[in-house]
């Protein structure tokens, strides 16, 4: 899996996953089971910094959407920052920014996991 998509500890059940480049349905099943094999040892919130995210397609977005409906029930929440306006506009378009926090700024991501 590449560095990339590896989550790196908070503090407890809190996480920072870096997404770099294209996020594409290649990678997506290796994401997948990263991300769901932390919320078995878990994972309440997950910040995710899409700085340097290009692009992202649907099975990409699934991922986050999989994650969500595991996590949820027991409180837990994904944030996102930093998205470039053509992935913001898929959030808005596809409604995850309704379900997931998205914000401009790591703090204010941050925040809305507590």
């Amino acid at each position: 899996m590449p560095e990339a998509y590896q989550a790196k500890p908070l503090d407890a059940g809190r996480y920072e996953l870096t997404l770099a480049g294209r996020v594409y349905a290649d990678a997506t099943p290796q994401l997948k089971d990263h991300l769901m094999a932390l919320a078995d040892q878990g994972l309440r919130g997950l910040l995710v910094d899409a700085s340097d995210l290009e692009q992202i397609d649907s099975s990409g977005l699934n991922v986050f959407v999989s994650l969500l409906k595991r996590i949820r029930p027991d409180g837990g929440k994904i944030a996102f920052y930093g998205l470039n306006p053509n992935i913001q506009r898929v959030f808005e378009i596809t409604k995850l920014a309704t379900v997931m926090s998205v914000e401009v700024e790591r703090s204010a991501a941050l925040g809305s996991l507590a």
